[in-house]
């Protein structure tokens, strides 16, 4: 289907909303099993070739058995809506007890929003469109930048002392007015726009040149064509033409898209405008997983037109998955055409589009979104249906964790301290654990660890490659990592969060790189995210640094999480036990992840 396709071929459209339903009863999935998943289900015969090579089955991304998930797909004729349910009459999930240190001031602490400080520099959304310019981009270029300024000098001119009546200006600024700095040159009032004009009408038909440019600014007086006089831009280059100024607004001196006119408008003040849009979809098709896609687009619209502005929206966010920015829909489309199931039907979600008109602000929301859908996800098999979220790499809410709470809250998920424990307690409550090869001894480099796990491998004759698991931690950032290679964060990038801090900490003290330990390389990923989500829980509950506090005078800072983004793929029905037992062993906190309770 091309692009010029209309939406509602491609995209059917549902009203819904996040479900906020309460947790059922364990009864409500009695037809859940409790076993763990056999060889048997997933397995299928292989083929010899060339009496050694076995033929590789294609792996699959979404479309996966799971024997909790056994319903059969062909005699359910309407989908299960998603809860939070305790999969056993007896499970201690949801209803983990009570404290055993009641009057510890961890207990019940829920995410903390941090907005008592603004946001560091250092901590990063990842910006996902390659959007070309944002709303705030439109205003001024640097030659429209430079007339402004010369207007407010023209109008200002022997008034050396600060105008603080010029903070008030910005209340006159309309929905469509450019914002700028306002610093050194408030924005420019109806009284001293006319005060600049009546200096410019003064000289004459040359004008006045304009510091910095090579152009005059000029009125030129009605004439044959025109009953009415304009300013104008004229370039001292005469095979340039001349540009009117826009008139709209006191402020605005733009000469883009201006035509001549009795009131000169410019592009931004005709209308034409870049919006965001944030939409969710699911499949119509699917009876038996709650399928999830978060998506983005940008896209122009004419202000007023608010039919227009759906439309033009939804054409953008329809554009973006057929040209195959979310790619993740196609794949999922094929395995399941593959699987013999019903072709997948692409629905909007249309209680859940918001409108945006800053790129940054539509960021923390589309983060706060994916982040939720990613604990929903770890919430498995403890719900009635699983989820299949078609955004593989989610976005981390740095910066934006009211945001995260205002979504978890629709969704009536919480994540709060149950419980703070005792490292001996700790020890015998932490249960699963990810699968380390070698641990680091008392202060132990990476480079060292690394060279330990070769040398075994050389002595053991193990063909197996080993990979370093490590955080990078100081009083103010945490952030979990994998590597190969004992060099890491050493090229200086923006792209590289750790990088990014240690170009912006200011008087921070230096972090430390502390490796945790090995695990086999095939599987460094999927052991980074279960580190990726510790970190960001950590972050999320402001809980001290607890990785190397020995190594500072003080741990009274709240480490904030840098990673910025995770990969969910890796999420499967031990994901969540894996992160709780580090979460306790490590930052000895019982971590309670599930439906949300009325407080106490």
């Amino acid at each position: 289907m091309d692009d010029s396709s209309s939406d509602d071929d491609f995209v059917n459209s549902r009203r819904s909303s996040c479900l906020t339903q309460k947790p059922a009863t364990p009864s409500s999935s009695s037809k859940r099993k409790a076993a763990t998943p056999t060889s048997s289900k997933k397995s299928k015969p292989k083929k010899k070739k060339d009496d050694d090579e076995e033929e590789k089955v294609p792996e699959l991304r979404f479309v996966k058995l799971d024997s909790d998930d056994d319903d059969d797909e062909e005699e359910l004729t309407s989908k299960m809506e998603w809860m939070m349910v305790e999969s056993k009459v007896d499970g201690t999930r949801y209803a983990m007890g009570p404290p055993t240190n009641p009057n510890h001031r961890y207990v019940n602490r829920k995410i903390q929003t941090r907005e008592e400080k603004p946001v560091p520099v250092w901590c990063k959304i990842t910006q996902s469109l390659s959007t070309k310019r944002k709303m705030a981009d439109k205003s001024e270029d640097e030659n429209e930048s430079k007339l402004r300024e010369f207007y407010c000098e023209l109008a200002r001119e022997g008034n050396d002392e600060d105008m603080p009546s010029q903070e008030s200006t910005t209340s006159e600024l309309t929905p469509l007015t450019p914002e700028v700095v306002t610093g050194k040159y408030p924005p420019l009032t109806a009284n001293e726009r006319t005060i600049a004009e009546t200096k410019i009408r003064a000289a004459g038909q040359e004008g006045l040149l304009v510091p910095g440019l090579t152009s005059r600014v000029a009125y030129s007086l009605p004439n044959l064509n025109r009953d009415y006089g304009l300013f104008v831009t004229l370039p001292l280059n005469t095979r340039s033409r001349a540009r009117f100024i826009c008139a709209a607004e006191p402020n605005c001196v733009r000469t883009k898209a201006t035509l001549m006119e009795e009131v000169t408008k410019c592009d931004i003040h005709k209308g034409e405008r870049i919006g965001f849009v944030l939409s969710q979809f699911t499949d119509g098709a699917n009876m038996k997983n709650n399928v999830i896609l978060h998506t983005i687009a940008s896209f122009t619209y004419i202000s007023g037109d608010q039919e227009g502005k759906a439309r033009n929206a939804g054409t953008a966010t329809t554009s973006t998955i057929n040209n195959n920015v979310y790619g993740s829909w196609k794949v999922y489309t094929k395995e399941r055409e593959a699987a013999k199931k019903p072709t997948p039907e692409l629905i909007e979600i249309e209680t859940r589009r918001r409108y945006f008109d800053d790129e940054y602000e539509m960021m923390k929301v589309y983060s706060a979104r994916q982040t939720t859908t990613l604990f929903q996800m770890l919430l498995w098999p403890e719900t009635t249906i699983k989820i299949i979220s078609l955004n593989t790499m989610v976005n981390f809410p740095n910066g934006a964790y009211r945001e995260l709470v205002e979504e978890m809250d629709l969704c009536s998920v919480e994540l709060r301290i149950q419980d703070k424990i005792s490292p001996a307690a700790a020890e015998l409550k932490s249960g699963l654990e990810i699968p380390f090869l070698l641990k680091p001894e008392q202060g132990e480099s990476l480079w060292s660890l690394l060279a330990r796990g070769s040398k075994k491998n050389e002595e053991e004759e193990n063909v197996e490659k080993m990979a370093a698991l490590y955080f990078v931690s100081s009083p103010f950032v945490i952030y979990a990592g994998q590597t190969i290679s004992a060099i890491v964060h050493t090229i200086s990038s923006g792209r590289d969060p750790v990088m990014d801090y240690k170009g912006n900490k200011g008087n921070h003290p230096d972090y430390k790189i502390i490796p945790i330990g090995l695990v086999l390389e095939k599987e460094r990923y999927k052991w980074e995210f279960h580190l990726h989500m510790c970190a960001l829980i950590a972050s999320l509950l402001k809980l001290k640094n607890c990785i190397n506090p020995a190594d500072y005078s003080s741990s009274d800072p709240h480490p904030l999480c840098i990673n910025r983004q995770t990969n969910s793929s890796f999420i499967d029905k031990q994901s969540w036990g894996i992160i709780h037992g580090y979460m306790m062993k490590k930052f000895l906190v019982n971590v309670y992840l599930g439906p949300k309770v009325l407080d106490q």
